[in-house]
């Protein structure tokens, strides 16, 4: 039986949730990480994105604890679980290109995933599989590719919560936290569903532990489903584009009610089919 075939995508070369997918993903006997889309990080258009998403403030808080290490900001609880988790499996590689050497994979550097030399890329490595892990929007064309097209984890509850801060939009709505995996298709997150995964909320949680653990969440998902691809594959389940909301960049205010809440030992009551049947009902 054949390998299946499969490129990742990643945001910036220090990425460490790429670096914990090529890792985890490489130890399936069944799949072969070929291939990694590797996004050049300074670029007028993704810094413009970062700063619209952040603001300045916060991209610069961003910027430090991902670039410099800073471990005094207020993101510090985001990235406790993604380095608890590489801490545990001994992965020690500082950089994309690092670990692909390792391992015999191809490194590609692009200014877009959407560009003709990914693509060729793709091609040129008979590509089965892409899982995404950041960079940039993706068009049509490269979606279809490969064989399978593109997979990706959403940190938000589908088919309902669409979009951006889905984590914080489905805690807002009192609905339990998931990370869905899914195919990428020409909509935003309105691709077939393979699984979902809970997140779960212990006491004394607050909302930059949550979205660190669902980072976690993330990469061990598209683990598990990659260990049986197939059978997932074979299971996935369309969306109706008219049963969810696309969601856009919380504000601040509402982001801070929301980790106020879980501070104080709040939980969330509902799941998404009980709040998706609740909004039909309405």
């Amino acid at each position: 039986m054949e390998k299946l075939r499969v490129a990742i995508t990643s945001g910036y070369v220090a990425s460490k949730h790429a670096i914990a997918l090529v890792h985890e993903i490489n130890r399936i006997s069944e799949v072969e990480v070929v291939l990694l889309l590797q996004v050049k990080t300074f670029t007028v258009r993704r810094l413009k994105q970062l700063l619209r998403m952040y603001g300045w403030k916060d991209a610069w808080e961003k910027f430090k604890n991902v670039f410099i290490g800073n471990s005094s900001n207020r993101f510090v609880d985001e990235v406790k679980p993604i380095n608890s988790f590489l801490a545990e499996r001994k992965i020690d590689f500082k950089s994309t290109n690092e670990i692909c050497k390792k391992i015999g994979a191809q490194v590609k550097w692009v200014a877009s995933l959407n560009e003709e030399k990914s693509i060729a890329a793709i091609k040129a490595n008979k590509v089965d599989l892409i899982i995404y892990s950041g960079g940039g929007i993706l068009r049509k064309e490269f979606i279809g590719t490969s064989r399978y097209g593109v997979l990706n984890a959403h940190s938000g509850p589908l088919p309902y919560f669409r979009g951006m801060n889905c984590l914080e939009w489905a805690l807002f709505y009192n609905v339990k936290p998931e990370v869905t995996v899914h195919l990428i298709d020409s909509g935003i997150d309105t691709g077939p569903i393979l699984k979902r995964f809970p997140i779960e909320i212990v006491r004394e949680s607050n909302l930059s532990s949550l979205r660190g653990k669902s980072v976690v969440i993330e990469v061990v998902s598209i683990v598990e489903v990659l260990s049986n691809f197939q059978y997932y594959y074979n299971l996935r389940t369309s969306q109706k584009r008219d049963n969810g909301i696309q969601f856009f960049i919380m504000h601040p205010i509402l982001k801070s009610i929301i980790n106020n809440r879980l501070i104080g030992g709040w939980m969330p009551e509902i799941d998404c089919e009980e709040f998706m049947a609740l909004k039909i009902r309405d």
